[in-house]
């Protein structure tokens, strides 16, 4: 199983938005999917994938509330791709997270007020991986301007 995680300091750069594009995509290649929600507050992705089953849409995601990685990696076994949606928070969860994660996305903004946070998650997550583990940044709410910061 592979494990994609999306991770934060902040709310609203689009972690959830892309863990669903990810796990959608894997369906419809034939994965089976399994996403963990962390944000126990919000649970968009538990939502997200209850109102696509009960409208009928394919391929079907399942989407489970989350508070522990190793709790979820195991509920999670037989499945292709577990995709982990953590909440808008950089603390020990997301450093947890991470070290059990195959890859993992940092969703940022294109302003300084988005990047600077994100960039120094990035460094603080890359001390702790091991060697062959990838950490990818995804410019995420880029707009249509030819200048991306300001």
């Amino acid at each position: 199983m592979i494990v994609a995680s999306f991770i934060g300091q902040k709310g609203g750069v689009g972690k959830s938005a892309l863990a669903r594009v990810l796990a959608v995509a894997a369906a419809h290649q034939g994965k089976s999917v399994l996403i963990g929600d962390f944000d126990l507050e919000q649970l968009s992705c538990v939502e997200w994938a209850a109102t696509r089953m009960a409208s009928g849409i394919e391929p079907e995601v399942e989407a489970r509330a989350a508070k522990s990685i190793k709790k979820l990696r195991r509920a999670a076994e037989g499945y292709d791709l577990l995709v982990v949606d953590t909440r808008g928070l950089a603390d020990e969860l997301t450093t947890d997270v991470a070290r059990e994660s195959d890859v993992v996305f940092l969703p940022t903004g294109t302003s300084m007020d988005d990047l600077r946070p994100t960039l120094g998650l990035a460094k603080r997550l890359a001390r702790l991986r091991n060697t062959g583990e990838k950490i990818v940044l995804v410019l995420s709410k880029t707009g249509r301007s030819e200048r991306l910061v300001d």
